[in-house]
């Protein structure tokens, strides 16, 4: 694919043929994409356009063959490339499965994340089938393959960072003198998008393909900066385990991403060691004494795996599974592998720096791709790993029903989670408890995590709305004035039913309503607090302007520890309005709010 081997024979060419070729299939993926990803479907196409078999395709097939392909009548790639098409057809199988009558975006985005590393682990073992069958599977051809793969990717990103800013810079200078038609055709035409990134795309795979001293050249460039920033993360890797002695682990136990944080430095390190250690070049680089300093903090790189491994623990043992920790149990467990193996070739007392390199990526890139699929297979599904996890702690105790994530259950773990939530109805601590029991039936009923529900549910609820039993339904807090029936008949249009009015009158009590003098206009404002979510209140503030109620402010009390007390207070009416110190300002008749640096502390 236009570049050398360690032997020095160049690698087959890309026939012209198979040039236009790839620039038809970025094309076809563009217009695939648009029509899987953009298209407005009728309810006739509606079936075809959301199905997750050909969105998986259109995404990642185009890319295999047009980075791949180079003689159209290859049986061996035309074989490899069948293999693949099966194997993302299982997966995307799997991920249907767990996708019926659940929102489905949680569950996708970590689907695509696969996609794109089975793409790029799986894609130099498509690539190096064209090559003669005795180097093959040459470290050295798989090695040239990562790096124009990469290559690609950063010339593709360019390509498109570059031609949206010219089409801005022409839909503004249009836009000057009223012209509007590019502006509408570059960012409000999606078909015009997409086949702009495929054609892109495809004179970036074929730059890449046909133009290797360019490529070289740019290889050499990036190696070259990053040649000189390995030593300074390797430092800073050394003075960090030199420093954490004297502050203990507690700190990390403290820290929220302590393992995102310690897996970044260990992953940074052993991408630039590949980066600076070449395969067709076994001389060592730097001088002794920096090279003994990076060879220090790649024998350490197993103590940065190990404790976010640690930190990871340490949530997992407090919380349980999620799919998120699962993720990265596998990540830091890939990292650990690779530093541990890393770290044996440092100790390796042949002559080359870091000999064994070039045998462990090889079954390191493999093992990437076996987690990859074990991850969207039953092996290893995340989501009934998390839900069976999450359901067994409620069990056994380890946690409360009140501590439960429901939306977790709800919206990240797909029809496996929602299954358990539908079976916890049943479940006698929330039976128990009307308090939990409703925030259950509502977070089921719930289309997003932010409170929507579901449109035709909300206009049904607003319609059979009645002040009577709102009333009924909302305590009015002690000493409190009893807002007024305009205030009470204009809930469902204030609120459009979302989760506020919703829970309010799921329950009894689980609301709590008072007037207040909030804005010296003479006018009672209302304050409506909803205690229904265990983890926050939200009170809401409306106010009459020109004769009609509107929200005019919301406020959140995230108190864990005291929570109790301050829903009590709120039953109580001890609720007071407090002036700010500070006032505003006028300017030529209008008010300007002046932000001052202490209104947090007010």
């Amino acid at each position: 694919m236009s570049q050398f081997t360690r032997a020095g024979s160049v690698m087959p060419p890309v026939p012209t043929s198979a040039r236009a070729v790839i620039i038809a299939i970025c094309v076809l993926q563009g217009l695939l994409l648009y029509f899987f990803l953009s298209h407005p479907a009728s309810p006739a196409l509606e079936s075809l356009s959301h199905n997750i078999y050909g969105q998986t395709m259109a995404f990642t097939l185009p890319v295999l063959i047009s980075l791949s392909v180079v003689h159209l009548n290859s049986r061996r790639f035309w074989g490899g490339i069948a293999v693949l098409t099966l194997l993302l057809a299982g997966m995307a199988a799997w991920l249907k499965s767990n996708m019926t009558g659940a929102p489905s975006e949680a569950v996708l985005f970590p689907f695509c994340q696969s996609l794109v590393l089975l793409v790029y682990f799986v894609l130099p073992w498509l690539q190096v089938q064209s090559f003669p069958p005795d180097t093959r599977y040459r470290y050295a051809n798989l090695a040239a393959c990562y790096s124009q793969n990469t290559l690609c990717l950063m010339l593709t990103v360019l390509l498109m960072l570059l031609t949206l800013g010219v089409m801005a810079l022409c839909a503004a200078l249009f836009r000057l003198i009223g012209i509007e038609y590019f502006h509408t055709l570059f960012f409000d035409t999606p078909l015009f998008m997409w086949l702009v990134y495929g054609l892109l795309l495809g004179i970036s795979i074929v730059t890449c393909r046909t133009q290797p001293s360019l490529m070289n050249t740019t290889k050499n460039i990036i190696r070259f900066i990053l040649k000189g920033l390995l030593p300074l993360v390797a430092f800073v890797a050394l003075l960090f385990l030199c420093a954490l002695p004297f502050t203990g682990l507690k700190a990390l136990s403290d820290a929220w991403s302590a393992a995102s944080l310690l897996t970044i430095m260990a992953m940074s390190v052993l991408v630039l060691v590949n980066v600076v250690r070449e395969a067709d070049n076994a001389s060592k680089p730097y001088p002794r004494f920096i090279r003994l300093l990076v060879n220090a903090a790649i024998l350490l790189l197993p103590v940065y795996a190990a404790l976010a491994m640690y930190a990871t623990g340490l949530r997992i043992a407090q919380y349980g599974w999620t799919p998120q920790r699962l993720w990265a149990v596998l990540t830091i467990g890939v990292t650990l592998v690779a530093s541990l193996c890393y770290s044996l070739s440092v100790i390796d007392k042949r002559p080359d720096w870091l000999p064994r390199i070039t045998q462990l990526n090889k079954p390191l890139s493999l093992l990437v791709v076996l987690l990859v699929i074990a991850v969207n297979s039953p092996l290893l599904d995340p989501y009934r790993i998390s839900v069976n996890n999450q359901i067994a702690r409620l069990d056994q105790g380890k946690t409360q029903a009140k501590d439960l994530d429901l939306h977790m259950l709800r919206f990240d773990t797909g029809r496996r989670g929602n299954d358990a939530l539908k079976a916890l109805q049943q479940n006698p601590a929330f039976v128990a408890d009307p308090h939990l029991l409703v925030l259950l039936k509502n977070t089921l009923s719930q289309t997003s995590r932010w409170g929507s529900y579901d449109v035709e549910d909300a206009a049904q609820a607003a319609k059979d709305y009645r002040a009577e039993n709102a009333k009924k339904m909302i305590q009015l807090a002690k000493g409190s004035v009893q807002p007024e029936d305009a205030w009470w008949n204009s809930l469902p249009e204030l609120e459009k039913y979302r989760s506020t009015l919703r829970d309010c009158l799921s329950l009894q009590g689980v609301c709590i309503v008072n007037t207040l003098e909030l804005n010296n206009d003479k006018q009672k404002e209302v304050f409506l607090c909803n205690t229904l979510d265990p983890k926050s209140v939200n009170c809401r503030v409306y106010a009459r302007k020109a004769g009609k109620w509107t929200e005019a402010g919301e406020l959140y009390l995230y108190e864990e520890k005291n929570r109790e007390e301050i829903i009590q207070a709120l039953r109580n009416g001890e609720v007071k309005p407090v002036a700010r110190r500070e006032s505003d300002v006028q300017i030529k008749g209008k008010r300007r709010v002046i932000h001052y640096n202490n209104d947090s502390e007010q």
